[in-house]
């Protein structure tokens, strides 16, 4: 007897999320690796977990992801191609999956395939017999076997692959009856394992004997150009050529024309089907055309239209120019890089707060926070899904984000209405609450907020571009504006606070410095320290400047240098520091005024001249213009690097990440809930309400050790299995003391080790 068993394997930890990276040391947060990837979504398509998955690609970079879209409760899931190796391409044409779930994605550069999404294998014409790496369309036959319809250039290679898991195949008009000279556009298999090939040169059918070529000549096509072929619920061939979807029984054409539609022309280029719905899309006419089961509708968009499908719960989905559409028959969301993720890879600054909390400020998208793993966005192009707090003269430029002693969080937008807003113990999801001040809520003179900083005290001070600095007084709930008439003594470029209410802003040869109603200047002229580009403290009070004259360090008595020319500094031109719970500083630097232009990021303890420095020209770093940096609980170091996101370094290894959960949703047939296939573990019931039973392979009696994660990592139960047999072990886990939600079930033996997700309702 076989059980079927609802199952995802999942390997905890840095090991298993950067398995396809390059360098397990660094990691990257871009627009193109976060919510829906890249600009351009070629196709989507759905699961049997009904998980949305398209591509994401940026043509300019040429960079993108494949993106599964977790529809139950809206988690992005990305598999990027910069700096990894998950695809050959981020240009993605076309995505299948087999009876048991195994992924099939093909690109522009060949088809690579996974069975848990940790794994990966490419297959192009370097490693196969295809002749063109192209991936146009694939199919999954009855018995799993993989069918590919692949073009080049070159339209004498054009053909048809065939994988069956063992060994490759290849037909062009050379080894088989595919006609010549002819570049294929898609391929469906029927109910009878028959392959339908959809060319620019009629309707192909393939028995697995015979070819044979439908034509306007020979047959009811319409038109010989097919741009997609599928197959519906009565096993009927339906074949979109622009004009018209033939439909064809075996024996009898029909089809589906304007005269049956509510166009006066149609120009459909995409066709999907889900028992007797129907989606048909136009791309430049930006329209999708809908039979709900009795009637046929119009719904226009405004972008164009590259794919669609129709989802297990009816609702129909299109993919296009920036966009991921959703229309539930009543109404649309749009899903775009604006309200998904990293809107944009130039950025202006990252704060970690203090739940571990990721915050982003850009310019495309305004304020995104990264609760790993869930994104949202403040902005103005978010589309709705999310609060954009900015009633009037609104801006997509985010500039800074921090923390006050209370725990509200404070993001500001560079726009003329001077935005900051303030979240009530960082309680973000309570959007009621958000507290919005601007100039008219807080003082006149407001606007063009360049950053915000916080005291000890409750003092919550706010820069701007035109130097006027804004404090705000929790406590007396007033304004103050501080400018050169009252106080400041130049334009500031840094806001710091410190310890006892104090606020260091530093500027031009010096730093000003407000305590507690009175303020101060620290003149830096006889040090030689020009610009001051940010000024931290460390634990023992001592002061560390980010100047454009290299680290400068001022213990109270006297002031330290490290310079280029007298440490490996990554650059003089030191734009910030971090300092972490062990006093060691990190800062990023960088070199773009004078040729040869360098940068990167550079760190010690404190002592002696010797860095550990990583420049853009050595090392993964993405780009030489570090202008902000910051590090984690966990010890990665994040680099805002100018216009190429986040690049991430851990010299431990990326940690932190274990909420990305990259395993593939898979239904699997498990004989007796147990063969040799169990080493890697199962869990059932799998989702399960109080307890589960884990269910292992051991290669030896030694004892197991099973440690239970939660979804940020945090361990929550330790055990270690002394009664362990050869082959199949089983024990009940009991979690009915903890909440409900996703869990893992690290299983170690012998240094070796598996994890199980597991599903708590």
């Amino acid at each position: 007897m076989k059980t079927k068993l609802l199952i995802s394997l999942f390997l905890i930890g840095l090991t298993f999320q950067l398995q396809a990276q390059t360098d397990p040391n660094w990691t990257y947060i871009r627009s193109d690796n976060t919510g829906i990837g890249g600009q351009l979504h070629y196709t989507i398509k759905g699961d049997g977990f009904n998980n949305i998955w398209t591509g994401g690609y940026t043509s300019s970079s040429e960079e993108g992801s494949l993106v599964r879209i977790a529809t139950s409760d809206t988690v992005y899931t990305n598999w990027g191609t910069y700096a990894e190796n998950y695809l050959p391409n981020g240009l993605i044409f076309d995505i299948e999956f087999d009876h048991t779930g195994i992924i099939w994605v093909g690109t522009e550069k060949g088809i690579a395939t996974s069975s848990n999404g940790l794994d990966w294998q490419h297959y192009d014409i370097t490693n196969s017999p295809l002749l063109a790496d192209q991936t146009e369309g694939m199919a999954i036959g009855l018995n799993d076997d993989l069918w590919a319809v692949t073009t080049n250039a070159d339209n004498s290679i054009n053909g048809v692959g065939f994988y069956n898991g063992t060994t490759w195949e290849y037909y062009t008009s050379s080894n088989s009856d595919l006609p010549a000279g002819t570049k294929f556009n898609d391929i469906a298999i029927d109910a009878n394992d028959i392959k339908w090939i959809a060319s620019e040169n009629g309707l192909i059918k393939y028995d697995g004997i015979e070819w044979t070529q439908f034509t306007t000549a020979n047959s009811g096509l319409s038109a010989n150009n097919i741009y997609e072929v599928v197959i519906d619920n009565q096993n009927r061939i339906m074949a979109l050529v622009g004009s018209a979807v033939d439909i064809f029984d075996g024996t009898d054409w029909t089809h589906i024309t304007s005269d049956d539609l509510p166009v006066t022309n149609l120009n459909a280029f995409s066709i999907a089907i889900q028992d007797d719905k129907i989606i048909l899309t136009e791309g430049s006419n930006r329209r999708a055309l809908i039979f709900d089961g009795t009637d046929w509708t119009v719904e226009t968009t405004n972008y164009s239209i590259f794919d669609c499908h129709i989802d297990s719960d009816g609702s129909y989905w299109v993919s296009g120019s920036g966009v991921v559409g959703k229309f539930d028959g009543t109404e649309w969301t749009r899903y775009t890089r604006n309200n998904t993720g990293l809107p944009d890879n130039f950025n202006d600054d990252i704060f970690i707060d203090s739940q571990g909390r990721r915050w982003f400020a850009n310019g495309q998208g305004g304020i995104q926070v990264f609760d790993c793993p869930n994104w949202e966005v403040y902005g103005p192009n978010n589309e709705g899904l999310f609060p954009n707090p900015q009633p009037q003269y609104q801006t997509t430029i985010g500039t800074s984000i921090t923390e006050d002693s209370d725990g509200d969080i404070w993001f500001t937008y560079d726009g003329t209405s001077g935005y900051a807003i303030q979240i009530p113990d960082g309680n973000y999801s309570d959007y009621a609450s958000w507290i919005i001040w601007d100039n008219i809520t807080a003082h006149p003179n407001l606007q063009l907020v360049q950053e915000v900083e916080s005291t000890d005290n409750g003092l919550v001070f706010l820069r701007t571009y035109y130097g006027n600095t804004f404090m705000y007084d929790k406590a007396a709930d007033s304004w103050t504006q501080w400018d050169l008439s009252n106080g400041l003594t130049s334009n500031p470029d840094c806001l710091t606070g410190r310890t006892g209410g104090k606020m260091y802003l530093g500027h031009y040869q010096g730093i000003d410095i407000y305590d507690n109603g009175t303020w101060s200047r620290m003149d830096l002229a006889s040090t030689g320290i020009e610009h001051v580009n940010d000024i931290q403290f460390d634990n023992n009070d001592t002061m560390w400047l980010a100047t454009t004259g290299g680290l400068w360090k001022y213990d109270g008595a006297d002031w330290t240098n490290w310079n280029t020319t007298n440490s490996n500094i990554a650059a003089d031109n030191v734009r910030a520091i971090d300092i972490d719970t062990n006093n060691n500083i990190y800062i990023s630097a960088h070199n773009t005024q004078i040729a040869p232009y360098y940068g990167g990021i550079s760190y010690f303890d404190g002592t002696g001249s010797t860095f550990t420095t990583f420049l853009d020209a050595d090392s993964p770093l993405a780009h030489k213009q570090v202008e902000d940096i910051a590090v984690d609980e966990f010890g990665n170091i994040w680099a805002l690097t100018q216009s190429e996101g986040f690049s991430i370094y851990n010299p431990n290894g990326i940690a932190g990440f274990e909420c990305i959960d990259r395993s593939l949703n898979r239904i699997l047939s498990v004989p007796n809930v147990g063969s040799e296939n169990l080493h890697k573990g199962i869990s059932y019931p799998n989702p399960f309400s109080t307890t589960t039973t884990i269910v292992f392979n051991a290669n030896n009696a030694q004892p197991v050790s099973i440690v239970i994660y939660d979804l940020l990592g945090r361990k929550i139960k330790n055990l270690l299995l002394e009664d362990v047999s050869e082959g199949k072990n089983t024990f009940t886990l009991d979690l009915s003391n903890q909440n409900t939600g996703v869990y893992f079930c690290k299983i170690t033996s012998n240094k070796k080790s598996s994890t199980i997700k597991l599903l708590k309702k």
